[in-house]
């Protein structure tokens, strides 16, 4: 809370002159205001501690601290308290205001993942309980700035710093061709080294904004040696597989109108769509 000059009700700052008063009224005094000389202001400065304001001098001298005139101050420190504590309340409101917000938008997003998982999970729904599909939930979150790529040929140099370069320039080399992205923040190789195993490379950027465009543009890679894929959780992949393997017994019992769509990542079996016919005339 800013203060206030004892005589011109000017306000103090830090960078303004000023004194403060050590008798009752513990007000703060412009050094201009007090209206004397250069030498008496250096006197004051030099002994500031000791500096009482001419209205505690006054009272003092005169003997005038009265019942009111107390009363009259434990009113203006009761003020200040007062709008000191209100403008402390008001900011840590504004603060949980915040908070609370983030929290309702991080409850939307758990929403709608839920939602998603629900319609994903069908096959597994006897293997997870709640306690699997929270911490799914917040895997899939972890993940969600990461991309995967796969057939990418490591450095043999011996420094880590110089492979990790290698690595940057091949994304940025193959990410060229499908659009202007900003450079990832991390590349890291994923399992040991072994001989003639090329390991995957996982790829993080800033946000899953820069993922899905990546994954979108991908779909027009014509380089198909290389393609970028999502970096999928366990559950995930073991969904995938339980789809994959549901779609070949269908096709087995004889079902050829049936195709797997992606929706997030997620694949569902879904009837084909027949394309449309133009030029017949109807019966």
């Amino acid at each position: 809370m800013p203060n206030y000059c004892l005589f011109c009700d000017g306000a103090v700052t830090p960078t303004t002159p000023s004194v403060k008063c050590n008798g009752v009224c513990k007000k703060y005094s412009h050094l201009k205001c007090l209206k004397t000389n250069e030498k008496e202001i250096n006197t004051i400065l030099n002994d500031s501690s000791h500096w009482v304001c001419p209205n505690c001098v006054s009272a003092s001298s005169n003997n005038m601290i009265t019942v009111e005139k107390i009363e009259e101050i434990i009113k203006l420190q009761f003020s200040n308290l007062k709008m000191e504590l209100k403008e402390s309340i008001d900011s840590h409101f504004e603060k949980f205001n915040d908070r609370l917000s983030v929290v309702e938008n991080n409850v939307r997003l758990l929403q709608d993942e839920w939602s998603e998982f629900k319609k994903s999970k069908s096959t597994c729904d006897a293997k997870y309980d709640m306690n699997d599909i929270v911490a799914e939930i917040e895997e899939r979150k972890l993940r969600s700035s990461n991309v995967m790529l796969f057939n990418i040929c490591e450095s043999t140099a011996s420094e880590l710093a110089t492979k990790i370069q290698a690595d940057l320039d091949q994304v940025t080399s193959i990410l060229a061709p499908l659009g202007t992205f900003p450079p990832p923040k991390k590349v890291v190789r994923i399992g040991t080294r072994k001989p003639n195993i090329t390991r995957p490379l996982k790829i993080t950027f800033d946000n899953e904004i820069i993922v899905k465009e990546v994954l979108r543009t991908n779909r027009n890679n014509d380089n198909r040696q290389f393609h970028f894929r999502p970096d999928l959780t366990n559950m995930q992949r073991e969904i995938n597989n339980t789809v994959r393997k549901d779609y070949k017994d269908r096709l087995a019992r004889g079902e050829s109108d049936i195709t797997i769509k992606y929706k997030n990542n997620q694949p569902y079996i879904t009837k084909k769509i027949d394309p449309p016919v133009y030029g017949r005339s109807k019966k």
